[in-house]
């Protein structure tokens, strides 16, 4: 049954040490890196608490985190080998029953409903939306349709992402948000003086 409600997709993991945010942990420590995530979960939330859409939560395993327990979701897990393939599953399923689909992860310090608001809003004119992320890699992806080859051909989590996910929407009508940063290095988490305060001394 399809309905004008967007979707919006959200890709994450529990909060397991040793499984989150591993590149921050070589720096932090295992610790510290846990807090880190268990911080940019809770901001997370809060941030899609309230908005008018239906929620999918997308997990890398079977266990969930706490900080979604208040947002009424469906809740699965990824399927396939890697980013592209889990996030075109995801895609694929969301268009059976919605028009509009929108995915974010849980890396994003500075993320704000009004983002995700506008994303929506720019999909009444605009094929797809891109939050682009300062690494070269985007923070937020929304269609209107499934467009498969956004989740093909690429080199995932690195700096190429954004640059040849433009490329395969060089025909389409596509509206950019602004940049932002995303959270996986030491050198990203001192540009957040309130997410620094939340570590122990660096290990």
């Amino acid at each position: 049954m399809e309905t004008k409600r967007p979707l919006l997709l959200i890709f994450c993991k529990a909060p397991v040490k040793g499984k989150v945010k591993t590149r921050l942990a070589k720096t932090i420590g295992e610790d510290n890196a846990l807090k880190i995530y268990q911080q940019l979960l809770r901001k997370t939330a809060e941030a899609v608490q309230g908005l008018d859409v239906d929620f999918h939560l997308w997990y890398s395993d079977h266990m969930t985190a706490k900080a979604f327990q208040s947002i009424r979701a469906e809740i699965s897990v990824q399927q396939g080998d890697d980013l592209g393939t889990r996030m075109a599953h995801a895609f694929r399923q969301g268009f059976a029953t919605h028009q509009k689909v929108i995915i974010i992860g849980t890396d994003l310090w500075s993320l704000q409903k009004q983002m995700i608001r506008t994303a929506i809003e720019q999909l009444d004119q605009h094929d797809a939306v891109l939050g682009p992320s300062t690494d070269g890699g985007y923070y937020l992806l929304g269609t209107r349709y499934f467009i498969p080859q956004l989740f093909e051909n690429k080199s995932w989590s690195t700096s190429t992402v954004l640059q040849d996910t433009l490329n395969d929407l060089a025909t389409k009508k596509v509206h950019l948000l602004e940049e932002k940063t995303d959270i996986d290095t030491y050198e990203d988490l001192q540009q957040f003086p309130e997410l620094m305060a939340v570590i122990d001394d660096k290990k």
